[in-house]
């Protein structure tokens, strides 16, 4: 059994943003974005309009439409884009507070689920856009 932690297309969802990113000041196509990233266009295409909707992506239509970074990277977060797709980020539905478990006050793990929960979030808040096209430059 796999547990996944950040899902296919969140992890489709970061490369894309890391390749407009890398291409700032460009129009970039979805079919460049799919055959550079190898990312399935379909997939895509529902990833960058929820970016678009959220105003981390810019769209532009006609025969040299495509999309741009509508932030700078330096100011977009792992944890921001991981949320955007996935949800809020959570070790344990008990610590969203939803669900009302009784057990919560004496629960003998709930101090050990949130500062794993908080080491995460500050670990993806840590890293930023920027840097993970910084990666992908120097790999490429």
């Amino acid at each position: 059994m796999l547990m996944e932690i950040i899902r296919r297309n969140t992890d489709y969802g970061v490369r894309a943003l890391v390749y407009i990113a890398a291409n700032s000041g460009n129009i970039v196509s979805a079919k460049d974005i799919s055959d550079q990233m190898e990312i399935p266009i379909e997939f895509l295409q529902k990833i960058l309009q929820k970016f678009v909707r959220i105003g981390l992506v810019n769209s532009y239509r006609g025969a040299h439409g495509g999309f741009s970074l509508a932030k700078d990277p330096s100011e977009v977060s792992v944890l921001e884009i991981v949320e955007a797709l996935q949800g809020k980020l959570s070790m344990n539905k008990c610590l969203l507070g939803k669900d009302g478990c009784p057990r919560a006050p004496q629960c003998p793990l709930k101090n050990n689920w949130i500062n794993m929960e908080q080491k995460l979030i500050d670990f993806m808040n840590g890293i930023t856009l920027q840097d993970l096209v910084d990666q992908y430059k120097a790999n490429a």
